[in-house]
């Protein structure tokens, strides 16, 4: 079962102040930065617009501007939208010999790519971001979620270590490590960095549900069910958490007491093939 944290953030560029004022007042262009820097993204996204509709800029400034959009309509989860504007961006850039001013240009076409479906273009983009800011925790973390969708569970720890690394004090990093040290069969690892998200937050039901899951796989159900019955209380309307208290039942030969959980579990992710398969195994023999 996957747990993934993976979060999207802004990483605009700044326009140029040579259009930061035009007649005595603000340009579109600052006004789409200003909102983007408050995450008021839907106002960057108009104000970007209207940027490059009305104001005269160089390459490198509509570069910018391309980027800075993109990185609101990320946050949007407009991604076609958002790949739009990146791939203007780069169109820019390789007819117009402007510059790349940030290697996260890469990282965010790269994660709307990801979302996109467009596997091979997006480890394409991730890679190229890696290399240039090996340090960057969004390209690092997405690359793992890439590498296990590739079934790449090894280079997925080897990402997911930096994201550790990098944001220790953040409980994502180790539950994104530790799906990824299932996936490579290192179950015992897998209990132990769920069980330190867990000490990060122990109130939180996605890390609770992730212990319970790591500990199911590692043969333990007795230990992981009463961290599946906290999970659940706090998160009643998970799919994947009420998941994993059912499947904890059933590895303690309670079936009868799973048996409407695995229901309760496809009625609220059905598009989730994991929690399908064990519905239709449960319920249809």
């Amino acid at each position: 079962m996957r747990q993934l944290a993976a979060l999207i953030v802004m990483a605009g560029l700044a326009v140029s102040g040579a259009h930061a004022q035009k007649n005595g007042d603000v340009s579109a262009c600052m006004l789409g930065q200003l909102a983007l820097s408050d995450a008021e993204t839907e106002t960057a996204i108009e104000q970007f617009e209207l940027c490059l509709e009305t104001e005269d800029l160089t390459p490198d400034q509509e570069v910018g501007v391309y980027a800075a959009m993109g990185a609101a309509l990320l946050n949007e989860a407009r991604y076609r939208e958002a790949l739009s504007a990146y791939n203007f961006a780069f169109a820019i850039i390789d007819t117009q010999l402007a510059e790349v001013a940030e290697p996260t240009l890469w990282r965010n076409r790269g994660i709307a790519r990801l979302q996109l479906g467009q596997t091979e273009a997006a480890l394409a983009d991730l890679q190229r971001a890696a290399n240039e800011i090996p340090d960057d925790v969004m390209t690092q973390l997405n690359l793992g979620i890439l590498y296990q969708d590739l079934g790449r569970s090894a280079d997925a720890v080897v990402a997911y270590d930096r994201v550790v690394r990098l944001e220790p004090d953040w409980m994502g990093a180790w539950i994104n490590r530790s799906s990824a040290l299932l996936d490579a069969g290192m179950t015992g690892a897998a209990v132990e960095d769920a069980r330190r998200a867990v000490e990060l937050e122990p109130d939180n039901g996605t890390t609770l549900n992730m212990l319970c899951w790591t500990l199911i796989q590692d043969g333990r159900a007795q230990t992981a069910l009463p961290l599946c019955e906290q999970a659940v209380a706090l998160e009643p309307e998970s799919g994947a958490i009420v998941h994993s208290h059912a499947t904890a039942l059933e590895a303690l030969g309670r079936l009868d007491e799973a048996l409407p959980l695995y229901r309760r579990a496809w009625q609220l992710s059905p598009e989730d093939p994991e929690i399908t398969e064990d519905y239709q195994r449960t319920h249809n023999p």
